[in-house]
């Protein structure tokens, strides 16, 4: 790790943090951030460096009208503090310490630039004191919103050829992170200022941010100066650009398992429906019903989080915007086209843009997708309730009938048997009913006995013809209808 060795000149280590302080959160819960987040950030960083004075800053309580404006009760908009000279036994050169804190619509700023004066033979440190610029990586907040390290120096010419070299060394010394993931987190590089500027972390894939620049020629430096009080603004959009692609591939891998949850289903619906005529189980019934229960809750949240993609390409469109008005100020005030970061609009921005309006074309095809599977479902639930319906009507109709037939029929058949039982007293033996021999079996039964059984067997009898006659109606009745709806084919 010692193998290469280098000298900066009058560095400079700006830390741009950045806190959403009112809004709605991923799981749509309110955000409420006071100012004392500001304090609660800058007092511990303070306390590590341990050469400058504690407890130094005090916030304003009042909220002017238009934003962003400045967090500190003063009238000037940041504050510069000098190290403790006193503190010799700490072998750290003499450093300001510059505070600028912010509050915009939504969010909170946090600006730090931790530099030494140029000054002659005092403003040159080597790569191993570059680690006292952030003791414990005590500038490294954890915040949901992002972070921005810039880093700025003088370098000799000499070490012109290892422009590329020295930066990923200064980050790997002060953020403690190892050499190859931050060479696998370099973006970009090139001018601005006509100096050397590097970029590192991927808008796509990374919400790590850190810019270096490497001046050589003071005058440089005097045009970044400039334009350093419109650098938060700048990168808190880049923040906000590159937060909400992040949380859109949340978004996005979740729709994407919903999908495969829907075409399951989907699949499932095709397997069941194997009974166009018959009429469903319980058992298939219920399955239809779980599924329906299942679309119908994915559809709940497929739609939230539809939206929640297209919330995230308006926040994009809206910050790109702000990036570029930004943008354009700063071109103004240092008169200069600023082309390395105006690609960013152009190459990244609109990407990512694009990208979300894709998935969304995806996305919505899977919607109409679960859709229909929902209307199918209801669909064949209520064709297969009209059925039951239908069914129902024809077997209470038929109750009804057996039931009319049958009061008929054993009406009929007490009606009949109370005639044989009345009329059996004109039964004599010189007027016989049936012929005399059909008595011989039964000369000594009593008559009564006789006229008992002759009821009960014609009424028993007549119920049977009855019966019969139902059923042969029923045929004919079936005969008929098969019949019409030939001749309503043929015609």
């Amino acid at each position: 790790m010692n193998d290469f060795d280098f000298e900066v000149y009058a560095p400079n280590f700006h830390s741009f943090t950045f806190k959403v302080h009112t809004g709605i959160d991923k799981n749509l819960q309110t955000i409420s951030c006071d100012r004392k987040w500001i304090l609660d950030t800058y007092n511990p960083i303070v306390e590590q460096l341990g050469d400058f004075p504690r407890d130094t800053i005090k916030l304003r309580e009042d909220t002017p009208k238009n934003t962003p404006f400045s967090l500190l009760d003063y009238r000037k908009n940041a504050r510069l503090f000098d190290s403790d000279n006193g503190n010799l036994e700490s072998n750290k050169p003499r450093r300001k310490l510059l505070v600028y804190p912010q509050q915009f619509d939504d969010s909170y700023s946090l600006s730090l630039d931790l530099f030494i004066p140029e000054t002659p033979e005092t403003d040159k440190i080597n790569r191993e004191k570059i680690k006292q610029f952030n003791p414990n990586n005590c500038f490294q907040i954890d915040t949901e919103l992002g972070q921005t390290f810039l880093i700025t120096a003088f370098l000799e010419e000499n070490n012109s050829q290892n422009y590329e070299k020295i930066p990923n060394y200064c980050l790997h010394e002060l953020l403690s992170i190892s050499l190859e993931e931050i060479e696998t987190k370099l973006y970009r590089q090139g001018e601005i200022f006509d100096s050397n500027i590097l970029e590192y972390g991927y808008p796509k894939e990374d919400e790590f941010h850190a810019v270096v620049v490497f001046f050589t020629d003071k005058s440089n430096s005097e045009k970044l100066e400039e334009v350093y009080w419109e650098l938060p603004s700048l990168f808190l959009y880049h923040h906000k650009i590159i937060n909400a692609y992040a949380d859109s591939r949340l978004d996005y891998h979740k729709l994407d398992n919903q999908v495969a949850k829907i075409e399951n289903l989907v699949s499932s619906i095709k397997k069941q429906d194997n009974t166009k005529n018959s009429q469903l189980s319980e058992l298939e019934l219920d399955n239809y019903k779980d599924t329906l229960k299942e679309l119908l809750n994915l559809s709940l949240d497929y739609s939230q989080t539809l939206r929640n993609l297209q919330y995230y390409q308006n926040t994009i469109a809206i910050n790109s915007h702000n990036y570029q008005i930004k943008l354009n100020k700063i071109q103004t005030i240092s008169n200069n086209d600023l082309d390395f970061f105006a690609r960013l609009i152009d190459k990244e921005w609109i990407t990512l843009q694009e990208q979300i309006k894709a998935d969304l074309s995806y996305f919505n095809q899977g919607n109409i997708i679960l859709n229909r599977g929902i209307e199918t479902i209801r669909g064949l639930i209520e064709i297969d309730q009209a059925k039951s319906d239908r069914l129902r009507e024809q077997k209470e109709i038929e109750r009804d009938r057996n039931l009319q037939i049958n009061i008929l029929a054993i009406g009929s058949s007490l009606t009949v048997a109370g005639i044989v039982a009345s009329s059996y007293g004109l039964v004599t033996a010189e007027k016989p009913l049936l012929p005399p021999e059909f008595y011989h079996p039964f000369r000594s039964v009593s008559p009564f006995y006789k006229s008992v059984f002759l009821s009960i067997a014609c009424a028993i009898i007549t119920y049977i013809l009855i019966r019969i006659f139902q059923k042969i109606f029923r045929f004919l009745k079936k005969i008929l209808n098969i019949l019409i709806r030939k001749i309503q084919k043929i015609s």
